[in-house]
Order: structure tokens, then C-alpha cells, then sequence
């Protein structure tokens, strides 16, 4: 295996100071230790990176007993999380030999066996995804091909796409995500393969998919993912319920907008979009043999989530969203003179009102003098 070693001195502003500290302590109990996977991708990108991953040759009992506040988690893979608050952890990874155990399916169910760095290159998803950072010495180890790709601006799989994706499907959405984040090109035998095993993504548990789902939608390039994942038959296998149409559309740009903006956006208000058509055909049926609006909507609401979350897990706390975003649209369509305050005094307005905007500027063009009236009161 040829390795290239580059020397590069990122900008310490883009390094997690954190991630640093975790390497520091592992790096001076005498381990091999390294950043490693997407953010060393991001950084030679000029970007800064979400998430810094960590890899070492430390054993997970080991990296744990060097961090008070760290713990281990997993059973396919084995981690430690170390704590810097409650939402702010340095995830570490034990360099791993590739040998894994799988189902009948193909699937891989447990790989904890360790192994050295490059065993543990191989064992990763993309070239670009497979590239470590020293450091100490300012490299950047590639054993892949990573850097070239990344100048290319090409994904390339790590070993046959066709027995990868079968080993673990969810990487078919990865590598959608990346062509779109990096505006980069899909090696032929991965396009063939997605297109041939779309299906399998319908074999990841629900719970799985929703974290992933969140990486999709919740970026600068929304849209675009979409698309792609419609094209390749990976939409459906998501939201089978979720047909492109104008109201999406302007949704998922609103959505990269706000983020470009530094603004907060939340996974309810996407997915009440994604499923509000199938919820409004919900209603209509059973709108006929139910004389209450409020039983009606409530029950095709109920219906429509249930669905969703056979492939796609959500939060309790979210499909509560998700409703109070359908029921509030009928209250702010009447525009009822005695009404105004109490709804605006509602938590959920806001979210409501953007969902009625974004509706008059699409499907619902009806809706402009409305929409009109409700911006106007709340100033």
C-alpha cells in the first residue's frame, strides 16, 4: 500500500480546540493517535468542519480510563465519547482490522476487531473519507488516493461499491451527500450501484435513518440532495409518502438559505412539509365519513406519521410539531378578528406562519392576501 505524506499547517481557527486537547492527552500516554475522516477532508477544503473525529491505536478501555469524563458507547462499534458538555463530545475510534461479522444479509452486525492504521483505511467508506491528520507533525496521510479525489473532485469507494453499500446501505445517502456537498462527480461503479441496490436502504432501522436524514436536509444544498435522491430511487425508501412538488422545493432553499444566514432551522418544520400533501389526501378520505374537522385532521395526521415512521424514526417531541404546524393552518386561513392575539400568543406560531408563507408563494398562491395579513399584524 503506497502511502503519500503531504505536509500542511491548517489554520489553528479551524481546528476544535477540544479534538487538539483529546489528541494531546492520548498523543502523551504514548499512543498513535490521529484526526481522521471528514473534518481533515473540510479543512484542506478551506472549510470548517462540524464534527472532529478522532482515531488511535488506544484500545476503547484505554482511551476511556485517560478521560474522567468520557464514556464508552456502541455494540457494532465500539466508541468513546469524551464530554465537554452535554451536547459537546470528541468522538474517539480504535483503529479497526476490517474484519467484520455479518448477517445473512450482507450487513455488518459487530466490528470491533483493532487492528493497525492500515487495516483501518480500508475498512472506511470513500478515498476522500480516508485521510489522517498528524498533528504533531503537520501531515496528511494517505494510503487511497484521498487527495488526488479531493483535487479531482471525485468519490471513489474503498473496495467493490456493490459489496460496501450491501455491508452497510446508509452509505448510498452518504455518498449522495457528498457529490452534492463538495459539487463533485460519482465514480461510474458507484452510480451503477446505487441505482441497482437503492432497495436495500429499506432494511436500515428507522431509528438509524433519522439522524441521517437530519445530515441530508440541514445543509446549504438541500435541494440538490433531494433531486438526487429522487433520481436514484433513495427517496422512497425514505418518504414514500413525498412527491416533488413547488412547496418542497422552496421549503429545502428556504431551509439552506437560513443556514447560510446563521440562522436556526428545525427537522419539524421540513418534515411537516415533506408530508403535508400526503396528509391533506389523508384528510379528504376521511374527511367524508368524519363530520368533525378537528377528528378528521387529528386522525390523518396520526395516520401519515405512522407511516412516516416505519422508515424514518421521529421523536415524539417532533411529530407533536409536526401536528401543531397542520392544525394551526385551518386558525390562520379563517383569520378570525377574535383569534389574532391568542395565536400569536401561541408557541407554535411562528413556525405555523412560515409554513402558511411558504404555502401562498407555491401551491397555494390563494393564500397571498392571508399570508399578507398575518405578517402585517405581527408588526
Amino acid at each position: 500500500m503506497k502511502v503519500i505524506r503531504q505536509t500542511v499547517k491548517f489554520d489553528k481557527k479551524l481546528l476544535d480546540k477540544n479534538a487538539v486537547k483529546v489528541i494531546d492527552t492520548i498523543h502523551k500516554a504514548g499512543f498513535e493517535v490521529y484526526l481522521v475522516g471528514g473534518c481533515v477532508r473540510d479543512l484542506l477544503l478551506g472549510l470548517r468542519p462540524k464534527d472532529f473525529d478522532v482515531a488511535t491505536n488506544a484500545k476503547p478501555e484505554q482511551v476511556h480510563k485517560l478521560f474522567k469524563r468520557s464514556r464508552l458507547i456502541g455494540r457494532r462499534f465500539r466508541l468513546v465519547h469524551v464530554m465537554f458538555s452535554a451536547r459537546n463530545f470528541i468522538e474517539v475510534a480504535t483503529f479497526r482490522s476490517g474484519k467484520v461479522q455479518t448477517a445473512k444479509s450482507g450487513v455488518i452486525v459487530r466490528d470491533n476487531c483493532y487492528g493497525n492504521i492500515e487495516d483501518d483505511v480500508i475498512r472506511r467508506d470513500f478515498n476522500i473519507n480516508a485521510l489522517y491528520y498528524d498533528i504533531k507533525k503537520h501531515q496528511v496521510i494517505d494510503y487511497v488516493g484521498g487527495l488526488i479525489d479531493i483535487s479531482n473532485k471525485e468519490i471513489h469507494m474503498i473496495g467493490e461499491p456493490t459489496l460496501r453499500f450491501e455491508q452497510d446501505p446508509v452509505r448510498m445517502i452518504r455518498a449522495v451527500r457528498f457529490q452534492s456537498k463538495l459539487s463533485a462527480k460519482l465514480s461510474p461503479e458507484i452510480h451503477a450501484s446505487i441505482l441497482n441496490q437503492a432497495h436495500l436502504l429499506s432494511h436500515v432501522s428507522p431509528a438509524r435513518l433519522y439522524e441521517e436524514c437530519i445530515k441530508l436536509f440541514h445543509n446549504e444544498y438541500a435541494f440538490e440532495v433531494f433531486e438526487s435522491l429522487e433520481k436514484y430511487g433513495l427517496l422512497q425508501c425514505l418518504f414514500k409518502q413525498t412527491h416533488k412538488n413547488s412547496f418542497i422545493k422552496k421549503a429545502l432553499l428556504n431551509t439552506s438559505a437560513r443556514i447560510k444566514q446563521n440562522k436556526p432551522v428545525t427537522p419539524a418544520f421540513l418534515f411537516a412539509v415533506f408530508l403535508w400533501q400526503a396528509q391533506n389526501e389523508r384528510f379528504i378520505v376521511i374527511k367524508k365519513k368524519q363530520k368533525s374537522f378537528y377528528l378528521a385532521m387529528a386522525k390523518a395526521s396520526e395516520e401519515v406519521i405512522i407511516t412516516q415512521i416505519q422508515q424514518v424514526s421521529l421523536p415524539k417531541w417532533l411529530t407533536a410539531r409536526i401536528k401543531d404546524i397542520w392544525m394551526m393552518q385551518s386558525k390562520l386561513e379563517k383569520m378570525h378578528p377574535k383569534k389574532v392575539q391568542e395565536l400569536l400568543d401561541n408557541p407554535r406560531f411562528r413556525m405555523a406562519y412560515d409554513f402558511l408563507l411558504l404555502r401562498s408563494k407555491s401551491i397555494n398562491p390563494e393564500l397571498l392576501e392571508t399570508a399578507k395579513f398575518w405578517t402585517k399584524v405581527q408588526n
